[in-house]
């Protein structure tokens, strides 16, 4: 009788792993790129590409929504090909397709990023033009030198597998050396 319950009990191990393990196992993959200067001199305008990569694990996944921010000094000029309206006010949101741009309030105004991309079954690229923007006082952005000045803050997916709803890690921001020209 002992060894039938070891036997059951390893069994029920054994199907709790093959059941669990499996939806834990399965993240798509986010990366972030940037084409434009690596550097740019303080109070000159400049703009850059910003490209956001998903890619499934081998299973297709559902509710995907990949979403992070671009600095309050950046507008977002275009969506893929399309032009969007900056700058933007602030507390206001813009849709494009499948990405909505929520400009946030505060002094001045980060842009949040939220593609809803639904079912992924394969990759899929976004990519975002930004350039310096004008700042409160009407100065052209940047307006002093920082190294690794961060033109995002990172995105991260959320999105459904099994029924269970998973987070990915954020990605690295984008950084570019701002220099007294």
């Amino acid at each position: 009788m002992k060894r039938f319950l070891i036997m059951i009990s390893v069994l029920t191990l054994c199907l709790t792993f093959l059941l669990v393990i499996p939806a834990m196992a399965v993240e798509p993959t986010v990366t972030t790129s940037r084409s434009g200067p690596d550097s740019v001199d303080v109070g000159v305008a400049q703009s850059w590409i910003i490209t956001i990569e998903i890619c499934p694990d081998d299973e297709d996944l559902e509710e995907v929504i990949v979403q992070g921010g671009i600095g309050a000094d950046l507008a977002i000029t275009m969506v893929n090909s399309t032009s969007v309206t900056h700058p933007m006010d602030k507390k206001t949101e813009q849709t494009v397709g499948n990405v909505t741009l929520i400009k946030k309030g505060g002094k001045m105004g980060a842009t949040i990023v939220k593609w809803d991309i639904g079912t992924l079954v394969s990759c899929l690229t976004l990519e975002l033009t930004v350039e310096t923007g004008l700042n409160p006082k009407d100065k052209q952005e940047f307006t002093s030198a920082e190294l690794d000045h961060e033109l995002d803050g990172g995105f991260s997916a959320t999105y459904t597998y099994s029924g269970i709803e998973y987070e990915t890690i954020e990605t690295e921001p984008l950084t570019v050396d701002v220099v007294e020209g």
